[in-house]
């Protein structure tokens, strides 16, 4: 496991301190687990489903990253489906 130092505003911090009481769980497992539903979370994005496709080049990856950027939740709208058995 690897360490770090952590700051978080004094209503945080007691938030943190009254769910830990509640639950009888540590700090570290608190924190742990937050960020380990904001990991899943994240890995489920189209973006981060993006950047690990190793088939395109970094200059493509940036100009796809760009384009969708600028596109609307309207534009990324699941129009129709189809399927191709390959």
């Amino acid at each position: 496991m690897k360490t770090i130092s952590l700051r978080l505003d004094k209503n945080m911090f007691d938030e943190m301190k009254k769910i830990s009481d509640i639950f009888g769980i540590s700090y570290s497992e608190l924190i742990r687990n937050a960020i380990n539903k904001e990991i899943e979370e994240k890995k489920k994005d189209f973006l981060y489903k993006l950047n690990q496709a190793k088939f395109v080049s970094s200059e493509e990856e940036s100009e796809i990253i760009n384009e969708l950027s600028q596109m609307s939740d309207e534009d990324l709208k699941i129009v129709s489906k189809e399927n191709i058995k390959l």
